[in-house]
């Protein structure tokens, strides 16, 4: 299998190829991302210290642009050409895999979708122009000096970790995706507990004053007919109109001390209900919590790796988890 030839390369030699260069293509990411930011980042997909895309580009230049490197500009066109297709392709792919868009160049001239730009295409046409000149014969050299019963045993190793951190990684990341759907689902229900805890203490109170001054306008309206009455009677009937008098005020009485009760009914019955959706409120609030303080390796160095990633689906979501971990 090892010595299978794939356009005019073996399999051995496309694997480590492959390696090296994505090796060489992290270490370039680092110190460009050390440089411009002063900080030490992993700048890889991966945990690892590889970024695959830049051993695929070289591999594809390699397998179709060898036979012609001898022309500087077909060279650097195709070159220009393959890389743009294969990072338009690869940040096109991660965002419908992992609903997330890793890098923007949307405020870059010249852009196609935020995933690739007319400045970085010539900066790639240019640096494969010297991978293909001036790197990749020292690197060919490098792999032939290594006898090949050795580079194939070493292969399998390295080729298992490789693998291995590639599905950690897509597990990790896909987990991350799932909690942030979570927490996502966690603050809608939070501001429905609000709105309903703000609903019930201002139903509670618009009820109470309701029946109070019900039950002071019942009482009044009694007590005016009870006056008007002694007045139109008191020659006639003094005494049934004193009668009339009690009688009416008990009724005022008894119509305010059912609104009492009432009242009573309707403050406890908001009480309750306010103390149940504090008690969800804060349920939901620990829940919250609880996955906002999850360790998320993975998620923590993609977002310093990827300083222009966004969620193309729990945007607002992801953006406060990613200030969290900027202040741990």
């Amino acid at each position: 299998m090892w010595q299978t030839e794939l356009f005019g390369f073996t399999v051995y030699q496309l694997f480590w190829y492959f390696c090296i260069y994505s090796v060489l293509g992290w270490c370039t990411e680092v110190v460009f991302c050390t440089v411009n930011t002063g900080k030490w980042v992993n700048r890889g997909f991966l945990n690892g210290p590889v970024c695959p895309i830049y051993g695929f580009g070289v591999l594809i230049v390699l397998c179709v642009l060898t036979p012609l490197k001898d022309n500087f500009f077909i060279l650097f066109a195709g070159a220009a050409l393959l890389t743009s297709l294969l990072e338009l392709f690869t940040g096109f792919v991660l965002e419908k895999a992992f609903h997330t868009h890793w890098w923007d160049y949307s405020d870059v001239p010249f852009n196609i979708g935020g995933y690739i730009c007319l400045k970085f295409s010539l900066i790639w046409g240019l640096c494969c122009v010297m991978v293909v000149r001036v790197v990749h014969p020292v690197v060919a050299d490098l792999v032939a000096l290594v006898p090949p019963l050795a580079g194939e045993i070493i292969a399998i190793p390295v080729f298992i970790v490789f693998v291995t951190d590639l599905i950690v990684t897509a597990t990790s990341i896909a987990h991350f995706n799932r909690d942030l759907g979570e927490l996502a689902r966690l603050t809608d229900a939070l501001h429905h507990q609000s709105d309903i805890l703000s609903q019930a203490l201002g139903d509670t109170s618009l009820a109470v004053s309701e029946k109070l001054e019900g039950a002071a306008s019942l009482l009044s309206d009694k007590l005016e007919d009870t006056k008007a009455d002694l007045t139109a009677k008191a020659a006639v009937a003094a005494e049934e109109t004193f009668r009339r008098k009690e009688e009416l005020a008990g009724k005022a009485i008894a119509a305010a001390e059912a609104a009492a009760r009432r009242k009573d009914e309707i403050t406890e019955k908001a009480r309750a209900k306010a103390a149940e959706s504090l008690r969800y409120k804060q349920e939901l609030t620990a829940r919250y919590e609880a996955l906002m303080n999850k360790r998320q390796h993975t998620a923590r160095r993609l977002a310093r790796a990827f300083p222009d990633m966004r969620h193309t689906v729990y945007r607002e979501t992801f953006e406060a988890m990613r200030e969290r971990m900027r202040r741990k």
